[in-house]
């Protein structure tokens, strides 16, 4: 389960770490525990069992054998300062990006194919390659160019900026999605308590969605975690992402970028003490890229909390 590339499928000496592949082990290995995008390495397709069974020593000789011969790790499996920093935001507590929800249960589908964390100025994406065995590419982005490089990843097009800004929250209802793809925008006026000012651009979003797109096979998922001030947990000898800082917050957002509307399931934790509570957003996105609202996280908002007071 989860094995090795053999010896025979070594990369050759000084491959570019562009072209390197590394399995979800080599990551482990190589980041101390999980990645906070938990993507590559986490609780679920880390086979934990045969971690104590042969340690994480044997696992990084293993990775070392295969990799050495690339320069990016030495014979110990220390990495070379090129994938040392390619690595770096990988398992800090930053802001990761995925590209489509994380399975919710053994067997489910991965519909994930890239992770991105950002972190300290630093941002890196794991890539899946393609087949069940096939492993995952790191591609650190440049900071100037993060939007036009993780949309590139992605496949993405460029958010075109809606002509009005608007944000609005409400609570978490499952008719949002059926009100978009059966264009009631009434609905959605209503449930967001839309102001008139703006209800005609919602009809005309929706409008527009129909006749142009009617499966809303443009429609982009980002799932968004915020783990800044959260503490990972070390306590096997391994790290693992904690969501316990009273900040963080998660969000799975349906995007449309050529429309520059965004719409939110987000979580979040009213009071610093508080269980966190699930709330739904729509944002008419007026100016920024598509990485400037994923980046930007939605703590939770107070006209709900306000209102569940009385």
């Amino acid at each position: 389960m989860f094995e090795f590339l053999t010896r025979r499928h070594a990369a050759p000496a000084e491959m570019p770490l562009s072209e390197v592949r590394f399995t979800r082990e080599d990551l482990f290995v190589l980041m101390g525990g999980s990645d906070t995008g938990m993507f590559a390495a986490d609780d679920d397709t880390i086979d934990f069992g045969r971690l104590e069974r042969e340690g994480m020593d044997a696992w990084r000789r293993d990775m070392a054998a295969r990799l050495s011969p690339t320069g990016l790790v030495d014979a110990e499996g220390a990495p070379s300062d090129e994938l040392a920093e390619a690595l770096y935001p990988l398992n800090k507590p930053g802001i990761a990006v995925n590209d489509a929800p994380r399975p919710q249960r053994r067997g489910e589908r991965e519909r994930r194919t890239v992770s991105a964390v950002f972190y300290d100025g630093s941002a890196t994406a794991i890539r899946a390659l393609p087949g069940r065995r096939a492993g995952f590419r790191l591609v650190p982005l440049a900071e100037g160019d993060w939007d036009a490089e993780y949309r590139s990843l992605v496949s993405c097009p460029p958010l075109r900026n809606h002509p009005s800004g608007m944000l609005r929250f409400a609570k978490s209802d499952n008719r949002i999605g059926e009100s978009i793809a059966g264009g009631d925008a009434a609905w959605l006026n209503e449930h967001f308590s839309v102001p008139t000012s703006d209800a005609a651009g919602m009809e005309e979003f929706v409008a527009a969605v129909r006749a142009n797109d009617p499966s809303l096979s443009k429609m982009r998922w980002f799932v968004v975690s915020d783990y800044r001030g959260c503490d990972f947990e070390m306590s096997l000898g391994f790290s693992i992402p904690q969501m316990n800082a009273p900040g963080f917050a998660k969000r799975t957002s349906l995007v449309f970028p050529e429309y520059g509307v965004a719409f939110s399931d987000a979580w979040a934790k009213p009071s610093p003490h508080s269980e966190p509570a699930d709330f739904a957003a729509v944002e008419f996105l007026s100016e920024g890229t598509l990485l400037d609202f994923l980046l930007k996280p939605y703590p939770y908002p107070r006209e709900l909390r306000d209102s569940e007071r009385g």
